[in-house]
């Protein structure tokens, strides 16, 4: 019997989403894209921030809501220092927050955001897991001979922290190197097993996904 190999997946966008909202210069619905630097307004001992957005045809600005009155001590002095520099990672990071989106009753397009997937590998001796694993699918009455059950290498735990719209198939497909036909196979022969946050191949990755991976695995 091999190791089991662990793997963490962190998807992770590449840009914020565009957002779409009427543009008082355009006079029409119009694509806003972030230009990567905060305004920031002092009243008191209040602060206000925002992230600025520009129309892509006109240029014009509107500012999508941060911060709204936060006691300056409350934001911690490195946060506070990156809003003044524009860091580019902080943009992000904000552009992408689901409840500021929410909050700002943003709707973001999520569909145009390249993303990435980080990967930190693990490889563990946990012989017990595959037994429990192969006991799984004998008493689930499956037809798989017992030499491919016990085949099972992977255990990868999916991060999607930013929530982007995103099913399972498609993640496997991009990042195994094959179709949706092939990932449909491999599900059927038992390969695949989604162990929590969704039922098949099918289901929209969440903030949290664990399945376990049989390679190699059938093609279509």
């Amino acid at each position: 019997m091999s190791y089991i190999k662990k793997e963490e997946w962190t998807i992770l966008p590449g840009e914020a989403p565009a957002i779409r909202r009427n543009c008082s210069g355009c006079r029409k619905s119009s694509i806003f894209r972030s230009s990567e630097n905060f305004r920031m307004n002092a009243n008191g001992n209040k602060l206000d921030v925002w992230l600025i957005y520009r129309c892509e045809k006109c240029d014009t600005s509107w500012n999508m809501d941060i911060f709204t009155r936060a006691a300056p001590g409350t934001l911690g002095q490195d946060l506070y220092n990156r809003f003044l520099e524009n860091d580019a990672d902080t943009a992000l990071d904000f552009g992408c927050r689901k409840e500021i989106l929410s909050r700002n009753k943003a709707e973001a397009l999520w569909e145009q955001v390249p993303f990435k997937v980080e990967k930190t590998f693990h490889e563990a001796k946990d012989v017990g897991e595959t037994l429990d694993y192969a006991e799984r699918m004998i008493s689930a009455e499956n037809t798989v001979p017992v030499e491919r059950i016990l085949s099972v290498e992977r255990i990868v735990s999916i991060h999607n922290p930013y929530e982007i719209p995103m099913r399972l198939d498609k993640l496997l497909c991009r990042e195994l190197n094959c179709s949706r036909k092939d990932v449909a196979c491999l599900e059927d022969s038992g390969g695949l097993y989604i162990r929590t946050g969704g039922k098949d191949s099918r289901s929209r990755i969440l903030i949290y996904m664990e399945a376990e991976i049989r390679e190699p695995f059938p093609r279509g």
